[in-house]
């Protein structure tokens, strides 16, 4: 109790209202994501022109919000009901293990009635005036007609027998434990995969983490020893109960008096257990989501020598785990003081009363001393039940947060609808409107039509956050309109399989995320059917990765670390093409995907796109900014501020009119970028195909595989790589 009363260390004392701060200034910069988030979610939060809904969340809150009082979802006994059922599919294992454990409690629940029949051979061979013999042979049967020797030998084999039996069922039960809990961990993954981007957008990462971590490993604790020992307590106090009622019932109904309270506070201090547990583990949710957010930001958080500011900001969700924890310690304690209280007076009642038996001739001493200890052993058992449903009770409120995720209904469902039926990638938006679910307010666009031929190459262009990446999110089916519909060859997408439409359809985004794995698998990634070696290396060929692995000593074997850590921003870009196209998708969607790149990489890769375009054998939809890729398109969509189509046509159309919105905007971005207020300055042809051979044969020296293509001639490969119309300097 006194160190419970020790004054609070500084590092975890409230914070002051000037260290209350708002941190919306800071921006991650996701530089370490867990592994186990699926992808999913690097989609919803990637995006630079339409910050998610929890971005923003995490970008703008401010700190004390972290510390208000978490909101706590009623747990109830059918949870544990729910928790406990976990083990149904194992029910042989389980009556095994009881089994077991009924016979090693039996045998040793009958050591107080042994030693009260000794007891009682023994005072009456002192009572006995006519035997003056101290052998112990000379003792009458002790029971079944055995000498003492011959019953303690009998006797000591049964115990050898209830060893064994204990040994067994622990065993039993460990590994009855630990299916339930990796079925219950396995569900939770699968069922969190399977959520839409509403679900990501409404629980944080670190959440997620914590609930899949700390969550599980309470549940299996309690699934373990707690379910194991509680058990074994119901078991001892029911043989227990019915030795003493055999040996004295009037003794027992003494005990009877002290069964009410006892419950009483069983089921009282229970409740508030299970509170205080749920509490816990959701406050322990928030520090781990707080420090993946740190950690992910590190650079920034060193960048703006903001180290303290964060550290204070960790030590406050700390602090509100230290204030959980402390108050469930004094219900821990108060509940424990309490049954051990009513169980040290209830020993001393019966203990009275016992002895006022013997004196009246109603009960002999050996029954006593027998009833005394299955009294003690009782006690323990009521002890340990009690100790038990605290335990469960921690575990039901573990158990009930991952409950919340596998029981959560996801609005749009991966299986459920039709199944797509592939056709040549036709798209249209009929009068689209979306807003985000968590700001049904902020209402991102109205009425969009837009109509992609199949076949086509379509650039969507547009200012900062104005719903470009929403509408690949709502193509990909990620949300469904709020009104209107997508057809895609002719089929309605919100009636439509997900997994069947998203493997029809190719995404490669502005920073992709790579599994941890070799190279072969993250290109071979998400494929229905294995890819052969020749495939693997055709399209690796065509995305140009095909020399930088092969100079690997594993090849296409590599290990490439967590989320591609081990390759180059450039290398992880060129095998998510790779991932995308080694698909054969009907519909390639590219979020800037070369916009990270260096010239002569964003060159080879632009010829493939090139080539693409020419064959027509997919429909591409490009979300850009620059122009080195909004020209390499047929057709462009322009999105006004409102997020409304403005402007649709041919991009050389377009940009060769000054008065387009396309040529706005591109002049309006470079006047931005440069400090001019002209149209975008032209290069005279002979300048301009001196820029293009000279980045084509650095081109050509970085990527053979760009000269094995008979029609990749060096202005093919790089006519459309100047950015901004601008001679492009050459890296050294």
């Amino acid at each position: 109790m006194l160190l419970l009363l020790k004054p609070v260390p500084r590092i975890l004392r409230p914070l002051s209202k000037s260290q209350l701060r708002p941190l919306s200034h800071i921006k991650p910069l996701n530089i370490v994501r867990p592994q186990i988030a699926p992808v999913s979610i690097r989609i919803n939060v990637r995006w630079n022109s339409q910050l998610s809904p929890s971005q923003e969340e995490n970008r703008e809150k401010p700190v004390k919000q972290i510390l208000e009082p978490i909101q706590r979802k009623e747990s109830s006994y059918k949870d544990a009901v729910r928790l406990l059922s976990l083990a149904k599919r194992d029910w042989r294992l389980l009556c095994a293990a009881i089994t077991l454990l009924t016979i090693s409690c039996v045998i040793g629940m009958s050591i107080p009635k042994v030693i009260g029949l000794i007891l009682d051979v023994l005072r009456k061979g002192m009572e006995n005036e006519d035997s003056q013999s101290t052998n112990m042979d000379d003792l009458g049967p002790i029971a079944f007609g055995l000498t003492i020797y011959q019953f303690l030998g009998v006797f000591a084999g049964l115990l050898l027998m209830g060893t064994g039996a204990n040994f067994t069922r622990i065993v039993m039960l460990r590994i009855l434990s630990e299916r339930v809990v990796a079925r219950l961990r396995s569900s939770v993954m699968n069922k969190t995969l399977h959520q839409d981007s509403e679900f990501f957008d409404t629980h944080k990462v670190g959440d997620l983490i914590s609930r899949l971590g700390s969550d599980a490993y309470v549940v299996s604790r309690s699934m373990t020893q707690k379910v194991s020992d509680g058990f074994k307590a119901f078991i001892c106090g029911g043989v227990g109960i019915g030795m003493m009622v055999s040996i004295s019932p009037e003794l027992s109904g003494v005990l009877l008096f002290f069964a009410p309270p006892i419950l009483w506070s069983a089921s009282i201090f229970g409740k508030k257990i299970r509170h205080t547990s749920k509490d816990l583990q959701e406050a322990t949710g928030q520090l781990t989501r707080v420090a993946e957010e740190q950690i992910s930001g590190v650079k920034t958080v060193q960048s703006f020598v903001a180290e303290q500011r964060e550290l204070r900001r960790y030590n406050g969700t700390i602090r509100g785990i230290y204030n959980v924890g402390k108050r469930a310690a004094f219900i821990n304690a108060e509940f424990f003081t309490s049954t051990t209280t009513l169980g040290d007076m209830s020993f001393l009642v019966v203990l009275l009363y016992g002895s006022y038996l013997v004196l009246q001739g109603s009960l002999s001493i050996g029954d006593l001393t027998a009833f005394m200890l299955y009294t003690e052993y009782t006690g323990s058992s009521v002890f340990g039940l009690t100790a038990f449903y605290s335990e469960l009770m921690q575990g039901v409120g573990a158990a009930s947060r991952l409950f919340d995720l596998t029981d959560h209904i996801s609005s749009i469902s991966p299986t459920k609808g039709q199944k797509y039926i592939p056709g040549k990638g036709d798209i249209e938006f009929k009068n689209v409107s979306f807003s985000y679910p968590t700001r049904p307010e902020n209402q991102i666009f109205k009425d969009v039509n837009i109509k992609v031929p199949p076949g086509s190459n379509v650039c969507i262009v547009g200012p900062s956050g104005r719903g470009k990446s929403t509408i690949a999110l709502l193509l990909m089916r990620y949300y469904n309109p709020t009104t209107g519909q997508i057809l895609v060859d002719g089929q309605d997408i919100s009636k439509m399989n997900c997994k069947s439409l998203r493997r029809h359809i190719g995404l490669v985004q502005q920073e992709p995320i790579l599994m941890s794995g070799t190279i072969r698998e993250n290109i071979t990634y998400g494929l229905t059917e294995p890819a052969t070696k020749e495939e693997i290396r055709s399209v690796s060929k065509q995305c140009f990765c095909h020399n930088f692995i092969t100079k690997f000593p594993d090849g296409y074997d590599t290990m490439i670390g967590a989320q591609g850590a081990l390759l180059s921003g450039g290398q992880r870009q060129r095998i998510a093409i790779a991932r995308a196209l080694i698909k054969k998708p009907n519909i390639l969607v590219l979020d800037e995907a070369t916009s990270a790149l260096d010239v002569e990489s964003e060159g080879a890769i632009n010829y493939t796109f090139g080539q693409l375009m020419k064959s027509r054998s997919m429909t591409i939809v490009s979300i850009a900014h620059r122009l080195s890729t909004i020209r390499r398109s047929e057709n462009v969509i322009v999105l006004g501020k409102d997020g409304s189509v403005i402007e649709a046509g041919k991009f050389k159309e377009l940009f060769a009119n000054p008065n387009s919105e396309l040529c706005k905007l591109l002049t309006e971005k470079s006047s931005r970028s440069d400090g001019q207020e002209s149209p975008l300055p032209q290069l005279s042809s002979a300048r301009q195909d001196k820029t293009v051979e000279q980045i084509a044969e650095k081109i050509l020296e970085r990527f053979p595989e760009a000269g094995e293509s008979p029609d990749a001639t060096m202005k093919e490969i790089l006519k459309d790589v100047s950015t901004e119309g601008k001679p492009v300097k050459m890296s050294p």
